[in-house]
Formats: C-alpha cells, structure tokens, sequence
C-alpha cells in the first residue's frame, strides 16, 4: 500500500510540474543578463515613426521596437487556451534613449530599469529618466502566421519577409482589417494608423507558394470530377444490371439526381 501511495504521489508531483504549476515556487524563471544582451538576429529599427514595429523573417524570429512615451512599464504576456496567462519569452533586449545612446538589457538595468518574471507575465519597468526612448527585442514568430498581443497603444507595422505577401485572400489573412499595404524596397509592410483591438494577426505566404496552391487546386478538382464520372458509370451499370436480371428498374422513381 506504501508503494502504491508513494507512486500516486510520484505521478501527481509529475503531472504538477508538466503543468506548469510548481512555477509559483520558482517565480516564474529569472530572465539572465546573458539572456538580454544576446546579439539580436539583425539591426533594430529604432528610427520608425510607429509605436510598434515589427520585422519578421523567414528564420522564424522577429525584431519588435516599442515607443516608450511617458510609460512606466510594459507587461508582456501570452494567453493560452488551458493555462492562462504565460510570461512572454524574449531576449536580445535594447534601449534607444532620446539623444539616440544604445544600451543593452544588462546596461538597462545597472541604469535603474527593471525586467521581472513571474508565472503570469514578464515586466519591464523603466527608470524616471528614460521617458521618450525606445524598447526593442526579438523573439520566435513565423510570417506565415504571427500573432501579437497589441501592448501599446497607437500605430503600429508589420513588415513581412521578400517574396511574402498577404493579398490572396484565401491563404492571407490580416487582423484588424482598416490597414493598408506599403511596399518598401522589396518586402510589403502591413501597417495601421491606430490599434484598439487586445491583439494582431497576420497570416502572410510566399508568392511563390501560390503556384503550388493552384496545382493543388486543379489536382483536386480534377479528382473530383473523375470520381463524379466514375461514380455515375457504376450506378448506371448497376441499373442495366437490374434491368438484365428482370428486378424492375423504374428510373423516373429511382431517379435520384445522378442521371
């Protein structure tokens, strides 16, 4: 009975910690210093006129930079559907302040700024004198569907990878709709004037991939008609049968729409 209750607990403690849920013990996990000044995957642009500016690449990854404002800090986090609320994961942190000096994560914080992890989100406070500068980090995010929380208010861009796009409406999508499209050297930027909506969505494909689309396209309707023929062949077979056999066909009663 020992053995059994030991397992029991065993399995418990196992399903808890696969959870997530011994996360209050630990806090959440400390975002490292290592973390926030690794080598972002490419140059942040600190110089757009927009309160959040995305750039996605085909590596997966994204570079976000944030308008800080008169803000006192930014909570970032990530909904899922069975454990609420997550703290969102980044690394790669950057500060721009006003007179346009760039510091790191680690620099960030030996400067008064704050970042802090717990189990439902991830905060970044900033110190009294960095009013006006700006925030940016990168993360994980695919351009064939990426979706972000909108954290700040205002104007914002998504600027998709070359050769990637969002028109076709079956395989794009953009979310929320009153955006527009402008084209910047070789790559489409989604762009909107104002956010009011808890989240953005940009469903975006190669225009290459289009060329597959289409074949895929006709292959199936190709199949679907074949087998529409193949179809009304056998049930026209099976009724001469009938009629061989003398069971009495009546088509204008059998009739059921194929013939």
């Amino acid at each position: 009975m020992n053995r059994r209750f030991a397992l029991a607990v065993a399995a418990i403690a196992l399903l808890a910690v696969s959870a997530g849920c011994l996360g209050y013990a630990t806090g959440g996990g400390e975002v490292t210093n290592e973390t926030l000044d690794a080598e972002p995957p490419r140059e942040y642009d600190f110089d757009t006129d927009r309160d959040a500016a995305f750039d996605l690449s085909t590596d997966a990854t994204y570079t976000v930079v944030y308008a800080v404002g008169d803000r006192e800090e930014l909570r970032l986090y990530e909904q899922t559907p069975y454990a609420g609320d997550e703290p969102m994961e980044f690394e790669a942190l950057r500060y721009r302040y006003p007179d346009g000096e760039v510091i790191t994560g680690s620099e960030f914080r030996a400067r008064g700024g704050e970042i802090e992890r717990t189990t439902d989100e991830t905060w970044i406070r900033f110190a009294d004198d960095m009013a006006g500068g700006r925030l940016a980090f990168s993360g994980d995010g695919s351009p064939r569907r990426f979706t972000m929380r909108a954290y700040v208010e205002g104007s914002y861009a998504v600027t998709l990878p070359p050769e990637f796009s969002t028109e076709f409406p079956i395989v794009g999508h953009v979310s929320p709709r009153d955006h527009s499209v402008e084209t910047v050297g070789d790559r489409d930027r989604i762009v909107w004037d104002e956010v009011t909506t808890e989240s953005i969505v940009v469903q975006s494909y190669r225009e290459g991939d289009l060329l597959v689309f289409g074949v895929i396209l006709v292959i199936g309707a190709i199949a679907a008609v074949a087998g529409t023929v193949y179809f009304r062949r056998q049930l026209e077979a099976l009724r001469q049968r009938r009629r061989d056999l003398g069971l009495g066909v009546y088509d204008d009663e059998d009739d059921d729409g194929w013939l």
